[in-house]
């Protein structure tokens, strides 16, 4: 009977980790930065977008949960579904870092766009 129950333990914490598998992809054009999340939490990553002059980035987050940190030229950034952001940074190659927290899930796109 012991060890029937155990295997029934080992059984159930299996399937509980495998329904809570973390995964966060980040793919990066000249024009877009896209993000991907599912269960992420620490995971993190770069991306590098072109943006031309008189242009921001707004970011657009279809966030479920968590959040995502964006930490461009030395300011971090937080992004939640509370709403959409935009970065205001300077013309030309921009280099972002992505930090996911809370078990963030959800997609993210950063693109280039002209202020208005």
């Amino acid at each position: 009977m012991k060890k029937i129950f155990c295997l029934t333990i080992l059984l159930a914490v299996l399937i509980v980790g495998g329904c809570t598998a973390s995964k966060m992809s980040i793919d990066s054009t000249q024009d877009e930065i896209k993000i991907s999340a599912t269960n992420a939490d620490e995971s993190g990553g770069n991306g590098n977008i072109k943006i031309p002059d008189g242009s921001a980035v707004p970011v657009d987050a279809k966030i479920s949960s968590g959040k995502l940190i964006i930490g461009v030229g030395g300011k971090e950034y937080t992004v939640d579904k509370s709403g959409e952001l935009f970065i205001d940074v300077p013309a030309g190659e921009c280099d972002l870092s992505f930090t996911a927290k809370e078990g963030l899930i959800g997609e993210i796109i950063l693109r280039a766009l002209p202020k208005v």
